[in-house]
């Protein structure tokens, strides 16, 4: 069918080789990239990255298929529905294409997560001095609130913990270091007409880091008042751990329904096993979430089979022990 409507859409001789490889099996590509747009979101974009630009055959070879593949996952994306396709997921799909173009051109792509990558440089000061900041940027339905604060265990559960305290849904959250001082990235969404503000969410967080704030009580105090609602049992969460999702981090991906301090619950299980979080995405699907949580061992180093599944067992039993009801 191709040889025959091809030459009737104009010059297609010296497409041909092009044309056909998207249309004899684009999927080994494009669903690489499309990962990112569908809906779970959770691919890490810098392996997947050099898979693309690795692959033989039908692989990423040029600018061009490179450009088609990225038309083609939008527009399959805005086919399947509205909500598949939003700014968010837009910005991780040019990304990954960037960073493919860039080695593509032979050009050195910095890890994500390394000191001061994708950061403002006003972020990459704040850092340098070491002292406590935390910084909102957006709109009213959309905020991304970066935490500058000098790095120690636990400082991301507190910080997950605190933003749940203000009743702000983390929709992204992303965690690097430069120096002694640790940065970490939430996209939030205030919920029940709450407001981000960053100067109370400071406050709370200097109290939380000094122990002035004990968020674990405050938020087991707001889960118990919500419990003693009628309301009925939901399905327990569940806890994978998708194979060959990352070469540089063992991934741990829970599906459980939306509610308040989720990424406050396994943060903190995962900061009590000892474990570093190098990235997490937390994904909505209607009352339901999606989350992928990329975590190496103090070392830096992805976890054993035997190790994962442990982080894997006690991270669904703390979900499930806490189970939301409707």
């Amino acid at each position: 069918l191709l040889d025959r409507v091809g030459p009737r859409l104009g010059p297609f001789e010296q497409n041909r080789e092009l044309v056909g490889v998207l249309e004899q099996d684009p999927d080994p590509v494009a669903e690489q990239i499309g990962v990112l747009a569908g809906p779970q979101g959770n691919a890490n974009p810098h392996d997947l990255m050099f898979k693309n630009a690795s692959l033989n055959g039908i692989g990423v070879g040029s600018r061009v298929l490179l450009e088609l593949l990225h038309a083609l996952t939008e527009a399959d994306a805005k086919a399947t529905g509205t909500p598949m396709w939003d700014d968010w997921r837009a910005r991780l799909v040019a990304d990954l294409v960037h960073r493919t173009q860039l080695v593509l051109a032979g050009e050195t792509v910095p890890l994500p997560g390394g000191p001061g990558a994708d950061l403002p440089p006003a972020i990459v000061k704040l850092a340098e001095r070491g002292q406590l900041a935390v910084i909102s940027e957006g709109t009213s339905e959309h905020s991304r609130i970066t935490v500058v604060a000098p790095d120690q265990p636990g400082l991301l559960w507190r910080s997950a913990g605190v933003l749940a305290l203000h009743r702000l849904g983390v929709r992204a959250a992303t965690a690097t270091s430069i120096g002694p001082t640790a940065v970490t990235v939430f996209d939030v969404e205030p919920t029940y007409f709450s407001e981000v503000d960053p100067a109370r969410i400071q406050d709370d967080m200097r109290r939380a880091i000094e122990g002035g704030l004990d968020v674990a009580q405050k938020l087991a105090r707001r889960e118990a008042t919500a419990a003693t609602r009628k309301s009925i049992a939901l399905p327990p969460a569940t806890v994978l751990l998708p194979g060959g999702a990352s070469d540089l981090a063992t991934v741990l991906e829970v599906r459980a329904h939306d509610r308040p301090g989720l990424l406050f619950t396994v943060t903190r299980v995962l900061a009590a096993e000892g474990l570093d979080v190098r990235s997490a995405r937390v994904e909505t699907l209607g009352a339901e979430v999606v989350d992928a949580f990329y975590v190496t061992d103090r070392a830096g180093r992805p976890l054993s089979a035997e190790r994962a599944e442990t982080v894997r067992h006690a991270v669904e039993e703390a979900l499930r022990g806490s189970a939301p009801r409707i």
